[in-house]
């Protein structure tokens, strides 16, 4: 008979072992036998083979590339439960490579990988994403969806990821973004829709988007902009609008973006813009317009953006761009970061760019300087006519000591203006531009003496006179006229009559 010390320790063992076998079958039961480990797949025939970074043990992958092979995965596919195998993965991509391969956004694998941070699809015919898709992924931070024939994107597709900052979109078929698109996303700071076919922003698509930093939208086929489009990105520092289908900017387009620091226009067809185009715009330091189809600038283009520093022209049909064009800018041209690109214009050499001949002295920076020592116009007018031209006052040139030459000017410490981080994306396709072969007619401006610059007297156009006050000897001369009148009465309505036909000759 055995003693009670022995039954106690005999009974004992047999609850461990109860213990231990309660414990085996969790483990059964957490990870099924059918389930398989998506890090060590041996089936050729697999449709999905995943790589796991640094190891392929049970829950210990963190990051994974998986590949979609032979003739795709449906929804409803087993393998899509595997994932349980490796709940920890916190970097996800999925790489189709066969056409068709995968045409829906797998969700399914969403509810295993409560760590997942980045997750990314490319290269899969996915033809639309609907409401909902992404839902309440609490703990994604970068999501990747490119080049994967997306053609439409519903509204609340992108609903409630709290934490997600950066989401790519580029290389696909997107023809439109619809209002509330993307809602509830408040750490968003990085948006890119490149390389799409927008040709529509509805009112309101961007207007929960209250802390987006970067928005790309180039290469696309936007013809139209209204500042609603832009609702809600009060703190957006940069805007891309490269290569788009731009013909007209209306006043206060981007009003909306009153700390934007930098805006891409070039590669449009961007023929006219209103006075007011850039107002609002107080924070901006890096504008870029080149290759555009721009004639004619107003005068007080940049009153709106006066913190402007970096300048590119490039490449459109100018003819003038006058020291009233630059004045808004002209003092932060003068510093360490700045830059102003103007040539591939039909600018003419006249007294219209005598400025560029003081701001070559006074510039601080490099870019500046090499800019106007390489800047080009056509000089087609005999310098010997110009004594009677009086368009513009050389008086004023003199009087007001614009274009003398400023020895102070050299040592003066201007503050800079602008940001380092801006003048990256614009410098190298300036450099490596091949140089075109110049025409008979072409000089380089500063080898001109100032004194030989003609100031041709142009018919003005409608802008100019908009903005232009009369001269001392023309209200002069309306003075005269209103003052011959012969009688009280007649002096009333002669006079009304003429100054009434004054200004329309002057503002219409």
């Amino acid at each position: 008979m055995l003693t009670p010390k022995i039954q106690a320790t005999l009974l004992l063992l047999l609850f461990a072992i109860e213990a231990l076998d309660a414990n085996r079958r969790k483990q059964k039961e957490k990870i099924p036998p059918t389930i398989i480990n998506i890090c060590d797949i041996n089936d050729r025939d697999s449709k999905v083979h995943c790589y796991c970074e640094f190891s392929q043990e049970i829950n210990e992958a963190v990051k994974t590339e998986c590949w979609v092979f032979n003739g795709g995965i449906e929804r409803t596919d087993p393998l899509w439960t595997s994932f349980t195998s490796q709940s920890n993965i916190e970097t996800l991509a999925f790489n189709v490579r066969a056409d068709g391969g995968l045409d829906f956004v797998p969700t399914k694998v969403f509810r295993y990988l409560r760590k997942l941070k980045n997750f990314s699809i490319k290269f899969s015919s996915i033809p639309k994403l609907e409401a909902n898709t992404f839902v309440n992924l609490t703990t994604v931070q970068e999501m990747t969806l490119t080049k994967n024939q997306i053609v439409h994107v519903n509204k609340h597709t992108f609903y409630n990821l709290p934490n997600l900052t950066v989401l790519t979109l580029d290389e696909n078929r997107i023809k439109e973004l619809v209002t509330d698109t993307f809602y509830e996303l408040p750490a968003l700071q990085k948006l890119y829709l490149t390389s799409n076919n927008i040709t529509v922003i509805h009112d309101g698509a961007f207007r929960h988007l209250v802390n987006l930093l970067e928005l790309e939208l180039d290469r696309n086929n936007i013809s139209e902009l209204r500042k609603e489009c832009f609702d809600g990105l009060a703190n957006l520092k940069r805007l891309d609008l490269r290569r788009n289908k731009i013909t007209i900017l209306n006043s206060f387009t981007f009003i909306e973006l009153w700390n934007l620091h930098s805006m891409l226009l070039d590669y449009n067809e961007i023929s006219v813009l209103a006075q007011r185009t850039f107002d609002g715009l107080s924070q901006l330091r890096k504008l870029s317009l080149s290759h555009n189809k721009l004639v004619t600038l107003s005068s007080g283009l940049f009153e709106g953006v006066r913190g402007l520093s970096a300048l590119d022209l490039r490449h459109n049909k100018l003819r003038r761009f006058t020291l009233d064009n630059v004045r808004p800018i002209y003092d932060n041209l003068r510093n360490q970061n700045s830059y102003i690109y103007l040539d591939g214009n039909e600018f003419t050499c006249d007294c219209h760019l005598a400025w560029m001949h003081k701001l070559r002295h006074e510039a601080k920076s490099v870019k500046v300087r090499t800019s106007l020592e390489n800047f080009v116009c056509k000089f087609n007018i005999d310098p010997s006519l110009n004594s009677h031209f009086t368009y513009f006052e050389r008086s004023e040139i003199n009087s007001n000591n614009l274009y003398q030459p400023d020895d102070k000017s050299q040592t003066k410490d201007y503050p800079d203006s602008a940001d380092d981080i801006f003048h990256d994306e614009i410098d190298d396709t300036y450099t490596d531009e091949p140089k075109l072969a110049r025409k008979e007619n072409e000089k380089t401006l500063l080898q001109i003496p100032i004194e030989l610059l003609p100031c041709p007297q142009d018919v003005k156009t409608v802008t100019d006179r908009t903005y232009t006050y009369p001269s001392q000897n023309e209200a002069k001369d309306y003075r005269n006229l209103i003052l011959s009148s012969t009688s009280t009465a007649t002096r009333i309505g002669s006079s009304f009559f003429i100054v009434l036909t004054w200004f329309l000759y002057r503002y219409n």
